[in-house]
């Protein structure tokens, strides 16, 4: 049965704003909430990860921080399963983040 996922969330001048909108057999789906020069820092994770920038522009790690993409509203990246990743806000930004495994 369809379900409806409502971003919920705030920006905050102190760090990023992580929540989970969806968590349920083989995918997750979380929203993150960014100021300006705030970061994920670069991690893995055993599950192919799609990231999806909803608002504002940022860069994304792609395997270490100096190998990067700049993705704006409405582009996405898909890292492999255990892909080192992680994000820079260029600007305030929202990204969701689909775990599919």
């Amino acid at each position: 049965m369809a379900e409806v996922l409502k971003l919920k969330g705030d920006f905050s001048d102190f760090m990023p704003v992580k929540k989970g909108l969806y968590a349920k057999e083989s995918l997750k789906v979380i929203a993150f909430h960014l100021r300006a020069g705030q970061r994920i820092a670069l991690h893995t994770s055993p599950y192919k990860v799609i990231t999806l920038v909803l608002k504002g522009e940022g860069e994304f790690f792609v395997g270490s921080e100096e190998n990067r993409e700049r993705l704006k509203s409405g582009e996405a990246l898909i890292y492999e399963p255990m892909e080192p990743h992680g994000f820079v806000a260029l600007e305030d930004m929202v990204v969701l983040a689909f775990v599919i495994g």
